[in-house]
């Protein structure tokens, strides 16, 4: 059965966006800049839902919507997060201090009770969220910046991304390693997914590649799956799809398996900084570095084939853009 997304495909951004998320019912895209400000779309029309909200005067890294989607919660440039209302832009609580350096990923559960971010400090921590208080003690290990993170879908394991071209396990309750670190990348890891059946993970690294873990042994699964440039975002879907956005502003698939999904496809002009799926994830939303926001459909079961209209393209199988054509 066919499924394609036939409203307006693309949004241009003000500035370059760090980072996008979507709310729990699709309707709306959220994403924060380069300086600072936070703004909202409404997905299918493109449209801007209110003027930008000026959240932080220095680089964000790192945002997440709370699962409520009341509040947008941001990882500063000096290390602090703080919790916004997301309809009228105000401040909520007490700033969450603890990190010495920039707050460069942002994981949370799915009760919202809880927060996990990675630093530059070179430690992750957990955070009490309305409390605005921290959860026992940092998570030390890595060499440097922790680039990444994110939490097994039984929330019981942390999984951090290092410039030390490690990931690493961490027992969330106890905040104490598991097990040898995860080593096969050469240089900076700069993104992590967990898989939603929670037995593994991938890795996306300066050195172009994505990695596939088992979750329980560290083994890495199968070779490494080549991308054109250093990898900036990854996804896993729940039927084993890897996606995963290049600096060079290409979006690769491959499945389960590892066998790529037709051929790289440009997303956009300069770097794919973020994306996020919809909730039945027939659709993903990139946002680039060409000030561009897209809307791709997941289609399955479909043969490659050319251009059929001016404003949609079938590019390969099992992927739709629709909207202004990124060529």
């Amino acid at each position: 059965m066919r499924s394609a997304t036939r409203a307006v495909g693309e949004i241009v951004t003000p500035k370059e966006l760090m980072v996008l998320d979507l709310t729990s019912d699709d309707a709306e895209i959220v994403g924060v800049d380069w300086i600072g400000q936070v703004y909202r779309w409404d997905r299918l029309l493109g449209r801007l839902l209110a003027d930008p909200l000026q959240v932080h005067t220095r680089t964000v890294y790192a945002m997440l919507l709370t699962p409520d989607d009341h509040e947008i919660v941001i990882g500063g440039g000096e290390g602090v997060l703080r919790r916004w209302d997301r309809v009228n832009g105000t401040p909520l609580g007490e700033p969450l201090t603890g990190h010495r350096s920039r707050i460069r990923g942002l994981a949370g559960t799915r009760d919202g009770r809880e927060l996990v971010s990675a630093s530059q400090d070179g430690t992750a921590r957990r955070w009490d969220r309305a409390a605005s208080s921290w959860i026992g003690e940092p998570l030390r290990g890595h060499a440097g910046t922790v680039r990444a993170v994110a939490l097994t879908s039984d929330e019981d394991v942390i999984v951090t991304a290092g410039q030390d071209s490690t990931v690493r396990r961490w027992n969330r309750a106890a905040c104490t390693q598991i097990g040898e670190p995860f080593i096969g990348h050469h240089g900076p890891v700069q993104a992590i997914a967990t898989a939603p059946d929670g037995r593994s993970i991938a890795s996306g690294g300066r050195d172009g590649t994505v990695r596939r873990w088992d979750l329980a042994s560290g083994r890495q699964v199968g070779p490494p799956l080549v991308a054109d440039s250093p990898v900036w975002s990854l996804l896993l879907t729940s039927d084993g799809e890897i996606a995963a956005g290049s600096a060079h502003g290409l979006l690769h698939r491959w499945d389960r398996t590892g066998q790529r999904i037709g051929a790289p496809v440009a997303a956009h002009a300069w770097g794919v900084a973020s994306f996020a799926a919809t909730r039945d994830e027939s659709e993903l939303v990139t946002c680039g570095w060409d000030k561009r926001i897209r809307r791709w459909a997941r289609v399955t079961g479909e043969p490659t084939r050319s251009a059929r209209k001016e404003t949609r393209i079938d590019l390969v199988s099992r992927l739709e853009i629709t909207g202004t054509t990124p060529f």
